[in-house]
């Protein structure tokens, strides 16, 4: 399965995406359906509402996945806000409004209705969707501060930090044996590669943050935009044969050192240029 993140959605005609439905198996995350959405109301200007209506659309071509902390938390049969099930179907309810909607004028006419019967106008939706990222962003820029502590990426050697295999998977091994674990005896080699992908990311940011910083300084400053490529990425599980397909340079170099550096300790089982690739490498391999 090939994961279009929003950068790709963006990137890519709609024609081709839905030639490219055709003959592979393409989904999109919720993370980047909310990033999209988020501008509907960003102007009263009908020709950018036409334009982020036009890149939202195309997110019904490719399979809607489940919020991937809700996926996680049915791989660990724990418990998860029920809100993070309800995602996927208020976004798809969401983009059929907007399908139906050629203004913003029109839009904001329309009543969104929840899974448990409440519903909502539609009116300055896109605002709503911020404030629920913000969240999302505060919540992440928490954790990455945490993971900091457990680096302790020593202030004298800013610049020179390196994140080593060892590393890497003791930052993960560490997290995931912290987690609930069911019966299945297996599951925290399944969470470990269910997961890998975003504390790569997540610990590659981090290193970066630590380098960027004047010799010396103590202070981490976080981009919580980070927050949207993170999350996608607990969607490529590397257990699976998904592709992240992403322009974000970034989100690229993570993905592809965190399966590198994986495959120093384990059998070398990723391949780092399937596990993530850009548009164009996406649309060559297609043949578009």
């Amino acid at each position: 399965m090939y994961i279009l993140d929003t950068s790709v959605i963006r990137s890519i005609s709609k024609k081709k995406l839905l030639v490219a439905a055709e003959t592979a198996n393409i989904a999109v995350s919720t993370l980047s359906v909310l990033e999209i959405a988020s501008h509907l109301n960003d102007s009263s200007d009908n020709a950018k509402y036409v334009r982020v209506r036009g890149n939202l659309l195309k997110c019904q071509i490719p399979t809607l996945l489940d919020d991937p902390f809700w996926r996680l938390s049915e791989l660990l049969q724990s418990v998860a806000d029920p809100t993070r099930k309800e995602d996927k179907v208020v976004l798809q309810r969401l983009m059929a409004a907007v399908a139906d909607s050629g203004t913003v004028e029109a839009l904001e006419t329309k009543t969104l209705l929840y899974p448990d019967g409440a519903s909502t106008s539609c009116r300055e939706v896109g605002a709503r969707i911020k404030a629920i990222l913000k969240e999302e962003e505060e919540a992440f820029v928490s954790h990455i501060k945490s993971l900091a502590v457990h680096a302790n990426l020593e202030p004298s050697q800013n610049g020179q930090h390196r994140l080593t295999s060892q590393a890497l998977i003791g930052h993960i091994t560490t997290v995931t044996q912290s987690l609930p674990m069911n019966t299945d005896r297996h599951l925290p080699a399944k969470v470990f590669l269910a997961t890998a992908s975003y504390f790569g990311y997540s610990l590659h940011r981090l290193y970066q943050y630590a380098n960027a910083r004047p010799r010396g300084e103590r202070e981490l400053h976080f981009d919580p935009n980070d927050c949207e490529d993170a999350y996608i990425a607990l969607n490529l599980d590397l257990h699976s044969s998904n592709t992240l397909v992403t322009n974000d340079s970034g989100t690229f170099e993570a993905i592809r050192g965190t399966a590198a550096l994986l495959n120093e300790i384990l059998p070398n089982i990723i391949d780092p240029k399937r596990v993530v690739m850009s548009d164009t490498e996406f649309l060559d391999t297609l043949g578009l």
